[in-house]
């Protein structure tokens, strides 16, 4: 069974949207070298990924792959364990990653070795505040594309951005998952928006979330995400 390459550094690091823009474009890949608010050992977590692919690859039949969010189910080890760890469920996400980090990291190395039944993506909220919804939404496509390529047997599990605290961020975002979901094939992608489990009569779910951010996940959040996603993991996991 692999275990969880995570360490959850969250809350140190900054969403571009609410610090400095990303410079080059969502759908260009790029190592998440050149922002001061890059967790400091990201190489280092990327060539840990590499070589769990190249190591234990036979083990994965599910990888999340994202930004800190995704990284977050690290601090809930239990409940990770019971929904995805007891499956051989392995976690690239890496807290700062934009769309082209994770594209980048994507074709690096962390799929190769590797042949999971699925594969779950969330990401580009960090992207948000520096890009269109058009060309965060490129970025997303770009990162499904990769996959399609390199593991063409492997399903996709597409989530969509989750809502932030403003209604006009969130309506940023919404138009963003409108664009992605047209990913869908109902066959090897599949695109699950869990905006309406965060955000009820146009306020977001406070207690979901970080109290010191409000951008990340509290446990019941991700408690929320899990009983959210997992009817149509499940679906896809049982499907032959």
């Amino acid at each position: 069974m692999t275990s969880t390459i995570c360490i959850f550094l969250a809350l140190a690091v900054i969403s571009p949207a609410l610090g400095q823009p990303w410079t080059g474009s969502p759908w260009i890949p790029a190592p998440n070298v050149q922002q001061e608010w890059m967790p400091w050992n990201w190489m280092d977590r990327f060539q840990e990924n590499v070589a769990n692919s190249r190591l234990n690859g036979s083990n994965i039949n599910v990888l999340f792959y994202g930004d800190s969010i995704v990284e977050g189910w690290g601090w809930n080890t239990a409940l990770w364990e019971r929904s995805f760890g007891h499956l051989g469920a392995a976690n690239y996400g890496i807290g700062g990653d934009g769309t082209q980090n994770v594209l980048w990291r994507i074709i690096n190395g962390e799929v190769e070795n590797i042949s999971p039944r699925i594969i779950v993506i969330m990401i580009g909220t960090n992207n948000v505040g520096s890009f269109s919804e058009e060309d965060i939404a490129r970025g997303i496509s770009a990162i499904v594309d990769e996959l399609r390529t390199r593991l063409p047997t492997t399903r996709i599990l597409l989530l969509g951005i989750l809502p932030r605290t403003n209604s006009a961020t969130t309506a940023f975002v919404e138009r963003i998952n409108v664009i992605v979901s047209a990913r869908e094939n109902l066959n090897t992608v599949r695109f699950l928006n869990m905006r309406d489990s965060f955000y009820v009569n146009g306020q977001f779910i406070a207690q979901l979330f970080s109290s010191g951010d409000f951008l990340h996940l509290s446990a019941a959040g991700y408690l929320r995400w899990d009983e959210t996603m997992h009817p149509l993991f499940n679906e896809m996991w049982n499907t032959p």
